[in-house]
């Protein structure tokens, strides 16, 4: 596989990942009904970045590492690469979390966000969605591509190489000063 393909494919994972987890974080992943003394019930939804700030941000540090993951060379291509492998990770690890302990940590970030005047409130009906899970994946395809990255990246081709201009040694005949030197004018070439 040639190195320009290996970079496309490492690329599209990571964007693939990095959208992923900013429309799982978009989406409802808690559900619950908020029962109080003398109140009727009330419903409350809670989204993923309510629930999981880190994801989102992770999210976006993964979709503008895919920008500079093209952009950079050799060595800064192995610091995106290691700084998308944890940005993935923190996906994984945060999200993971939240689906693993499901209820208590939908209650917690349900009174968190329901602030201080929920004394006596009881939370009932939780129900949790299948969005984390999306953003679990979503963090392990930024993870993996990461990794890849900082291993395979260096012999990726650069984005800029063919666009420099050569560059060209200076002719002591250029010079304004070895012309007048020789008693030419300089002014008469340009």
């Amino acid at each position: 596989m040639t190195g320009r393909r290996e970079m496309t494919i490492a690329a599209l994972a990571i964007l693939v990942g990095a959208v992923a987890v900013l429309l799982a974080v978009s989406q409802t992943w808690v559900t619950a009904a908020w029962t109080a003394p003398d109140y009727p019930r009330v419903w409350v939804r809670l989204d993923g970045g309510d629930a999981s700030p880190v994801a989102r941000a992770c999210g976006y540090v993964a979709l503008a590492g895919v920008v500079a993951l093209v952009a950079t060379r050799r060595t800064g291509r192995r610091i995106v690469g290691a700084l998308l492998a944890l940005a993935g990770l923190g996906v994984v690890v945060a999200c993971g979390f939240f689906w693993w302990l499901g209820d208590v940590v939908a209650d917690s970030a349900l009174t968190h966000a329901a602030g201080e005047s929920t004394l006596g409130v009881v939370a009932s009906d939780i129900t949790t969605t299948g969005w984390p899970l999306l953003a679990v994946a979503g963090g392990v395809l930024i993870t993996g591509a990461g990794v890849w990255a900082t291993a395979r990246g260096p012999q990726w081709p650069a984005l800029g190489l063919r666009y420099e201009a050569p560059t060209t040694r200076r002719h002591a005949d250029d010079d304004p000063w070895t012309a007048l030197d020789k008693g030419e004018d300089p002014t008469l070439g340009a």
